[in-house]
């Protein structure tokens, strides 16, 4: 893989992203989850009195504390905000199939792993940095409507949501590779999502598994220590994707 044409490559996705407003909706979504969620673990006990209330209910509900907040930012992020990332990653490559402006890159100097390898890093980059800018929201409003966690471990918990994040981004590009339609691999992230929060909860082997790195952030947050396995886990499916996608594209034939 040549690193000029890469370069090249990288820069014209990452441009691409922002022409098409997706950089920018992403940004945007992070960011509202990282100053929403603290607020949410705020109102949350005030929102279930005034329910119980109306319904002459009396409904106790401990003092939120930082625990509440990162529970729920990290609930958001790894729910809704997933959700919009797998929307903007299903059509990655296989829309480019579909417009055969994949075979109009391809037919250049351009390595067809060069052409793969720089769409993801750049997906990667841009997640990366929204993530960035919705945890420094996040604990900044965490510290101000509490006592603020440990900038250390905040810090680590958030690199264990990246890379839950990061994982199911993979999956759902090495699906884009691998369909025929932007539809069909859509419906297969969401399905590897569902099956392995499914297997969450069965036996040992789960602890390997993506899921379980949303738990250790919660722990690792608040002073916890940091479980190997689901890093491990999570790591050996990226490198499987990466693999399976290389494999799957230099096999499709125009």
């Amino acid at each position: 893989m040549s690193g000029r044409p890469f370069a090249v490559l990288l820069r014209k996705e990452l441009r691409e992203q922002a022409r098409s407003m997706r950089l920018l909706a992403l940004g945007l979504v992070f960011v509202f989850f990282g100053l929403a969620s603290p607020l949410l673990a705020k109102l949350a006990p005030e929102i279930v009195k005034m329910v119980g209330a109306g319904q002459n209910v009396v409904i106790e509900i401990p003092e939120p504390t930082a625990l509440d907040a990162v529970t729920q930012f990290v609930k958001n992020i790894s729910q809704i905000a997933l959700l919009v990332l797998v929307f903007l990653t299903m059509g990655a490559v296989v829309a480019e199939k579909e417009r055969g402006t994949a075979v109009f890159v391809l037919v250049k100097p351009v390595s067809r792993l060069a052409f793969l390898a720089a769409k993801l890093l750049a997906f990667w980059l841009s997640t990366s940095a929204a993530l960035i800018l919705s945890a420094l929201c996040a604990y900044s409003y965490t510290a101000i409507l509490f006592t603020p966690p440990s900038p250390a471990g905040f810090s680590l918990a958030s690199l264990l949501l990246l890379l839950h994040i990061l994982t199911f981004v993979t999956t759902t590009f090495l699906f884009s590779t691998v369909a025929r339609s932007q539809v069909a691999a859509g419906v297969l992230s969401f399905l590897i999502w569902i099956l392995l929060a499914s297997l969450g909860g069965l036996g040992a082997g789960s602890d390997f598994l993506p899921g379980a790195l949303l738990s250790a952030a919660v722990t690792v947050a608040l002073g916890g220590a940091t479980p190997w396995q689901p890093i491990v886990g999570s790591v050996a499916i990226i490198v499987l994707s990466c693999g399976s996608a290389a494999l799957a594209f230099r096999r499709w034939e125009p």
